[in-house]
């Protein structure tokens, strides 16, 4: 190599770590269209290139931080579905047909792999053929392939995914919802969905609300999603919330009797705890119930004076349950994003400003420490300096889901409720009822409304709508393109 070449290469090198660590401006970030960018050009087509595998028809599970497969081939259902998930959003933001062609086939394949015929619910993993290796029915499983569903279901109004999101959804009502012991969904059922384990847990209890029950909601109008929701939220206030030190705990038995995990002081989940008062204050906006609303603040001040969103900006990962508590010393990618969504939130809820500066702190910290500009999408973990310890891209828990919501609801909250800027989103939809109307507002703002609504396929014809209702015309998979409004606007 020259010495020439050598320079070259060197500064090459120097400019790539320096775009990949680069904050950007504070009236960036801000920007809703910032984040429609993102979710567009540094997430999504990163999994378009690297992650399909060509042998099981759908997504890879492992993959390390170069893009490449490692470990287990089984297929988990609920994270095949939190990438439907994402490339349903992809498509709502940007109207882009490769998006909605992938998100289709992912709808697909769930439903002719995944569902099992003879019992119902969604089998908990497959292997790369597509039979089942796993045959129980875990909670888990069972929401976040809902969760996919649902955003689909939101672009398209196809009926066929509906009636599988609502057999789902029934199914955990009926079968795992425990009507004699005080309420809550059990943890694991067997194939029949006769219970397996019977013991509660967070994950089990709030991830119907924060996966799909909301989306649901927005998109009928069905009052029984809301009464899911508070029935979940009024569990999780009186059998999860300790009553000594307010914090939402994990797991429990049967009973609710608190089933404890750790030998020290570190087993409190922030995460789950953000993800809880975040749903309070979500169900308060679209209810006014200030029960809820003032839980969720409440849960909300205890993280925060804490200490786990430290001087460096990163929403740690744990925190002692007992006081004084102590931070943990690392945190997850899905941590720092729901930080960031609920400082939105908060400053809806309240509107003081500190809590636009604490988003403006963890997503710059997001955009310096997880985002990937290099490789795509974003890291898995970091230490409390923000410094990486897992680049690793893909695994049973890590999807695109958790950054292509974080891109969706930072680009509506900021233009809805900050910057009162228009929010534009398409849709698709399959094969509409004339007079049927389309919910088109994707978060809990009631005094959103509809400004405009084109659709390329009619020309010139006029589609109808009024406050959030588009009135649809009986067109077959009509494309629409819809703005949207927010701040009383």
């Amino acid at each position: 190599m020259t010495r020439k070449s050598f320079f070259c290469a060197t500064c090459l090198l120097l400019l790539i770590s320096s775009c990949n660590n680069k904050k950007p401006a504070k009236d960036e970030i801000l920007s809703g269209e910032y984040w429609k960018t993102q979710a567009m050009r540094d997430i999504i087509p990163a999994w378009t290139r690297y992650s399909q595998n060509e042998r099981s028809g759908t997504f890879h599970t492992n993959l390390d931080s170069l893009w490449k497969p490692f470990g287990s081939t089984d297929i988990y259902p609920s994270m095949i579905s939190r990438h439907l998930f994402s490339y349903s959003a992809a498509y709502l933001l940007s109207g882009r047909e490769e998006d909605l062609e992938i998100a289709g086939k992912t709808a697909a394949w769930l439903i002719e792999k995944a569902w099992d015929r003879e019992q119902g619910g969604w089998y908990d993993a497959l292997d790369e053929e597509g039979n089942p290796v796993e045959l129980t029915k875990t909670t888990f499983v069972q929401v976040y392939v809902i969760t996919g569903l649902a955003m689909y279901y939101f672009v398209t109004r196809d009926s066929v995914i509906l009636s599988y999101i609502e057999r789902s959804n029934d199914l955990l009502e009926k079968r795992a919802w425990d009507m004699d012991g005080g309420g809550g969904y059990f943890n694991i059922m067997n194939r029949d969905w006769s219970i397996l384990d019977s013991n509660k847990s967070f994950s089990s209890q709030v991830t119907p609300v924060s996966g799909y029950l909301f989306y649901l909601y927005l998109a009928t109008r069905d009052q029984k999603y809301l009464d899911q929701t508070f029935k979940i939220l009024d569990v999780v206030s009186k059998r999860m919330v300790d009553t000594e030190y307010g914090w939402v705990l994990e797991d429990f038995d049967s009973k609710w009797n608190y089933l404890s995990s750790r030998n020290d002081d570190s087993e409190i989940n922030t995460g789950h705890n953000i993800e809880t008062a975040w749903m309070m204050l979500r169900y308060w906006f679209l209810t006014s119930d200030e029960g809820n609303k003032n839980a969720g603040l409440k849960i909300a001040d205890k993280i925060l004076r804490s200490g786990v969103f430290n001087e460096n900006n990163v929403w740690l990962a744990t925190a002692g349950r007992t006081e004084p508590s102590m931070p943990g010393s690392d945190t997850y990618w899905w941590i720092q994003a729901y930080g960031n969504m609920i400082s939105l939130c908060l400053y809806k809820a309240t509107g003081d400003a500190k809590y636009i500066d604490y988003f403006i702190r963890g997503a710059r910290l997001w955009d310096s420490a997880f985002v990937d500009r290099k490789h795509g999408d974003t890291f898995f973990r970091i230490d409390s300096a923000g410094n990486v310890l897992d680049r690793t891209k893909a695994g049973r828990f890590k999807s695109s889901y958790h950054n292509m919501e974080h891109c969706l609801l930072n680009y509506l909250y900021l233009n809805l409720w900050v910057n009162c800027e228009p929010v534009v989103l398409h849709f698709m939809v399959s094969s509409p009822v004339a007079g049927e109307k389309l919910y088109p507002v994707p978060v809990e703002d009631m005094g959103a409304r509809i400004v405009k609504v084109t659709s390329p396929d009619r020309g010139d014809s006029s589609v109808e709508f009024s406050g959030q209702a588009v009135f649809l015309p009986a067109d077959a998979n009509l494309r629409l393109e819809v703005e949207l409004r927010g701040c009383g606007k």
